[in-house]
């Protein structure tokens, strides 16, 4: 009977996407045209400030705006963080109205300096370098627990260049991040005896892409986008990861149908190549996807139709496809979207991808294909007033082969984590709001809610059924910045087993509260000071894993 009830809700789901894409079809072909809006992400400083491990972003799952509407301007004036160098941002024959060089210096309390370095130039009128160099680490422990320091080290070069009808985009990076097996404390196992160096794991990742992009968008022309990407990844414990990608996405537009707008038909395609190795085995495997559509795009709407094509030969079924058809309604001169999508496909769970979550995982566990057989998504963002923009947003996900973490209970300190996979239906609920109440203020929050059905397993296992932010800045006055907020996650389920007996235990929600400062000395020097976990919270964030305590941080940020 539940099977029955899903698939009848994926139904009901599917038809009511293409009802509001038909729509925005129809309604597309009689409305006057508006100006087209085109958006772009930067990114900023604040989010490397934040604790090494922290909470989802609860916007991550969900489809990034595409449209500026009307967003508020996201700037206090004075910080020079916010408006970094983008490296990979390209400007070609434009001269660069702000700086080249960006340095971010500091020290906490817990024995733990800080050091970003960004720089991005012009080599020559259509050529643009970019350099980022990172390092965070922390050398004090937890009490009572086994040795917890850990270290983060990063460094990324790019080269952008602008050919007369096609731009290139190039990147190399290096990552190595050092952590310790610290979840446990040394005084429940008297019996045991460890070194330092024995709780030790060290992850390393090389790679780089490159992306090819034409300008150029005129009737007949086959507008096309070619990119490739490589990355070795691998530990301290002889576990290896190779992954090999090419894509590319050729469109052709044309003028078919009698309205103004763009109108295009293409095709996205990908194979994907992937090779595993441990002390016990090793793996090769690939993944072939291909999405054909139909795009129309006019001055108030968006319209994707397509059929996204998987093939993997190691599962039971080796193709599979999925309706892939996302549609966007802007209203009120843009000042409100409407957005709906479905789509599914099957991605590879990588040994990468699990440490980036969780770093204390064993170095050889299974990996698999998650299958995506249904995602849906929907809703609405508007500019509210000058000052208010609003999010709301739902997904609801039907996956196979989904991944969890769990303690491993063969290890002597079950300090690290194996994995396991299951089926589930997923339904979230996101909101999100941007305030500015005054010149001077400005509020930021953003709340995501869980609900996790599983196939075997007793729960979604280390999955908060909630999670919050918050960030709220004033500037004080012409030079000075304060500011603060917290970061909630809800509780987590997590299995403990008493002889060979599985029961189900729960994780405390915590609260994670920080405060902060920024004194601008002159336009190119900034000191600042930061508070973090204010209440001297313990929380785990995973099971057996608490966080480190209060820190009080200070230094400076130069640009130049």
């Amino acid at each position: 009977m539940n099977g029955e009830k899903i698939k009848f809700m994926r139904l009901v789901l599917l038809f009511g996407v293409l009802s509001v894409t038909g729509f925005l079809s129809l309604y597309g072909q009689s409305h006057q045209e508006r100006v087209t809006i085109e958006g772009a992400f930067q990114p900023v400083i604040r989010d490397f400030e934040k604790q090494f491990v922290k909470p989802q972003s609860p916007g991550a799952a969900f489809p990034p705006p595409d449209t500026t509407i009307s967003r508020i301007e996201r700037k206090m004036g004075h910080r020079a963080e916010l408006e970094l160098l983008s490296p990979l941002a390209f400007r070609s024959g434009k001269k660069s109205e702000g700086y080249s060089n960006f340095l971010m210096a500091g020290m906490g309390s817990r024995l733990s300096p800080l050091f970003l370095y960004g720089h991005s130039s012009a080599l020559n009128r259509d050529t643009r370098f970019g350099l980022m160099l990172s390092h965070r680490s922390t050398w004090t422990d937890i009490a009572d627990y086994a040795p917890a320091d850990y270290m983060n080290n990063g460094l990324n070069l790019s080269l952008d260049h602008a050919f007369d009808d096609h731009k290139l985009n190039t990147s190399l990076y290096y990552q190595m991040d050092a952590y310790r097996y610290y979840g446990f404390r040394p005084d429940e196992f008297p019996a045991l005896l460890f070194e330092k160096q024995d709780l030790k794991q060290t992850y390393q990742n090389i790679g780089f892409a490159a992306d090819l992009i034409s300008t150029e968008q005129k009737l007949g022309y086959l507008n096309h986008k070619l990119g490739v990407e490589y990355n070795y990844f691998f530990n301290a414990d002889q576990t290896q990861e190779h992954q090999a990608k090419l894509k590319g996405d050729m469109a052709m537009y044309f003028d078919w149908f009698d309205f103004e707008g763009e109108q295009a038909i293409g095709i996205e395609v990908e194979g994907d190549f992937y090779n595993n190795r441990d002390t016990l085995q090793s793996e090769s495997t690939y993944l072939v996807s291909a999405i054909p559509y139909l795009r129309l795009k006019g001055s108030f709407y968006q319209l994707k139709l397509g059929l996204h094509l998987n093939y993997q030969p190691d599962l039971k079924s080796e193709f599979w496809w999925y309706p892939a058809i996302r549609g966007n309604l802007y209203l009120l001169d843009k000042k409100l979207e409407f957005y709906a999508g479905t789509d599914g496909g099957i991605n590879r769970i990588t040994y990468r991808d699990l440490t980036e979550v969780n770093p204390w995982i064993n170095a050889i566990v299974p990996l698999s294909w998650e299958n995506k057989h249904f995602s849906f998504d929907a809703g609405m963002r508007a500019a509210l007033s000058s000052s208010l923009d609003l999010h709301l947003g739902i997904r609801f996900e039907e996956t196979s082969q989904s991944p969890f973490y769990l303690i491993d209970t063969l290890q002597p300190y079950r300090n690290s984590f194996t994995m396991v996979y299951d089926g589930m239906r997923h339904f979230s609920f996101l909101a999100e709001a941007v305030w500015k109440p005054a010149e001077k203020w400005q509020i930021e929050a953003s709340l995501l809610w869980n609900q996790y059905v599983m196939d075997s397993l007793a729960e979604a296992w280390h999955k908060p059924d909630f999670l919050f932010e918050l960030d709220v800045r004033w500037a004080a006055w012409n030079h000075l910045e304060i500011n603060g907020g917290l970061i909630y996650r809800g509780k987590q389920k997590v299995p403990v087993y008493h002889g060979g007996k599985e029961s189900v235990t729960t994780l405390d929600g915590f609260a994670d509260i920080y405060l902060g400062a920024d004194y601008q000395f002159s336009s190119a020097l900034t000191a600042y000071v930061r508070f973090d976990n204010l209440l001297n919270k313990k929380y785990l964030l995973f099971d057996n894993y608490p966080a480190y305590g209060f820190e009080l941080s200070a230094g400076i940020k130069v640009r130049f």
